[in-house]
Order: C-alpha cells, then sequence, then structure tokens
C-alpha cells in the first residue's frame, strides 16, 4: 500500500507541475493544488494565488523540466529546471519539496540555483541532467529580453511592505530577506544608505513606536529592472516619533520607494517620505 502511494504521490506531483508551468492551464491547475496552499519560497507570493500568478506572469517561453524524483509518505523532492523565465540569462535548477494530503499539494518549499555553463562548472558536469544546456546561437537571431511585468515586480517587492505593516507582529528579518539580497542598501540620500540588516532594526523599532502601522501600495511602474512604488503610510505614534512627542493623533502621509531588481531580489533602493506632512498632523 505505501509503494503505491508513494508512486501516486510522484506522478500527481508530475502532472500538477506539466499542467500549469507547461500547460498553463489554471483551471485544471487548481484540482492539483489545495485552496489553502502554504508557500514557503521566497520567490513566490503566499498560497495558491501567489504561484498562479507568478505563472501568469512568465513569459510563455518558461518551460519546466523535471529530471529525478524520490518520495517519503506524504513528501515529494523533485529535481527540475527552468528555463525561458525571462528574469536572467541563466537557467534556474530547482529541488521543489511537496507536501501531499488528501491527492492534492498542500505545502512547498525550494531550493532554487543559477545552472553553471560548462566553463563555470568546477567539477566538470553539469548541474541537470546528463548534458550541459546549449548555449545561446551568436549567430541566430537575437534573444528578446523580457521586462518585469507589474505582477512580477508586485510579488518581489511585496515582502518589504509586508514587513511595514504592523512590524512588531511581523518576523521583519526574514520578510526583508525574502524580498532583498543579503548586500542590500536602501538610500535615503544620494549617497548614505542602510544596509538590509539595519533597515531590520530601523523597522522594528518604527513598529514599536506606531503599533498600528500600515504602508499600502497605491501605484507600481516598471522600468527595465526599476520598479518605482508609490506608497501611503498611516498609523498613530504611541511614543516618540522622529523627535515629536505622542499626541494621540495620526498621520497619512506619502512615499515614494525606486527599486533595483537583479535575479528576482531587491538590490537597492531610493526613497523619499513626506515625514514633514507627518509630523505637522501628529502635532495639531
Amino acid at each position: 500500500m505505501e509503494l503505491t502511494k508513494v508512486k501516486k504521490n510522484k506522478a500527481l506531483v508530475l502532472k500538477a507541475f506539466e499542467t500549469l508551468f507547461n500547460e498553463r492551464d489554471y483551471a485544471a491547475a487548481e484540482r492539483y493544488w489545495s485552496p489553502n496552499y502554504i508557500q514557503h519560497s521566497a520567490h513566490i507570493g503566499t498560497g495558491r494565488d501567489g504561484l498562479f500568478n507568478l505563472v501568469k506572469s512568465a513569459p510563455a517561453t518558461m518551460k519546466y523540466e523535471h529530471g529525478t524524483i524520490v518520495a517519503d509518505g506524504d513528501f515529494v523532492i523533485v529535481h527540475g529546471r527552468f528555463s525561458g523565465h525571462g528574469l536572467g540569462t541563466a537557467n534556474w535548477i530547482a529541488a521543489d519539496i511537496c507536501r501531499i494530503k488528501d491527492g492534492v499539494l498542500v505545502e512547498h518549499w525550494d531550493v532554487l540555483q543559477d545552472e553553471a555553463t560548462k566553463d563555470q562548472s568546477k567539477s566538470g558536469l553539469p548541474m541537470f541532467g546528463t548534458s550541459f544546456a546549449e548555449p545561446p546561437n551568436p549567430s541566430g537571431p537575437a534573444t528578446t529580453v523580457h521586462p518585469l511585468t507589474v505582477d512580477q515586480a508586485r510579488t518581489i517587492v511585496w515582502p518589504l511592505y509586508d514587513a511595514l505593516n504592523e512590524p512588531a507582529k511581523k518576523d521583519v528579518a526574514a520578510l526583508l530577506a525574502k524580498a532583498a539580497h543579503a548586500d542590500y542598501r536602501s538610500y535615503h540620500t544620494n549617497e548614505d544608505f542602510l544596509t538590509r540588516d539595519q533597515l531590520t532594526d530601523i523597522f522594528r523599532n518604527m513598529g514599536v513606536t506606531v503599533p498600528d502601522l500600515r504602508w499600502e501600495i497605491k501605484d507600481i511602474q516598471v522600468i527595465g529592472d526599476q520598479v518605482v512604488v508609490r506608497g501611503e503610510a498611516t498609523g498613530k505614534p504611541t511614543g516618540e516619533f522622529w523627535g515629536a512627542k505622542p499626541t494621540g493623533k495620526g498621520f497619512k502621509t506619502m512615499a515614494i520607494d525606486i527599486f533595483t531588481v537583479k535575479n528576482g531580489k531587491l538590490a537597492s533602493c531610493y526613497h523619499i517620505e513626506n515625514w514633514m506632512t507627518a509630523l505637522q498632523q501628529i502635532g495639531k
């Protein structure tokens, strides 16, 4: 019986991935993913909708190939390759870990790496399959570079803004790590910046001072590898806020963030917030 279950779970995962990633049949794919799907990936938005929306925003050139697949009880691990994803030149090599319950995928973790070329591979062996992927033909037609879509941009920046919604209740460090590279720089002038760790401390402190802090994305624009977000910050400070004593009054102010995206995560940001107006509102 256990062997039959393992075989069924392997077949389920392969059919689910083929239906979603290659066939792009979203209605059919709903049969394989739970509506309450739990997503642990740092590259995909939460839940089933986060996954489906990411695939919908990917170019038609994206293709998934599976390799080795193993299963143990309710868990299936499949080694695969994503090519043509439009977010860089290298393919992605993925180890996807799926948990199955009642015949559907209910939980997922992954590990992603850029696929090494033969020249890059110190072992001299391919990361996937038995041979290296063919490099682009330099004499052939130019490869189209697919810019970020608004949906892709929203998926990438969302964890950072999620960390700004009642930060005291969030794992701020984990959310920023999900959104941004380890060497992320947040510029508050043209020269001065905070590191990701320093920004984590700032967010946490804001959560203590403004427990009901909310940061809403009002508009997103994409220009090449840059994402411009117009946001709105609201809250009522209960402690000293940028030097102002609490008065029991709240604020609502605008913020502009200009992010640069590299390899699917935030590399840097230049930002400005209208805190002068916020302080005036608090002091009225």
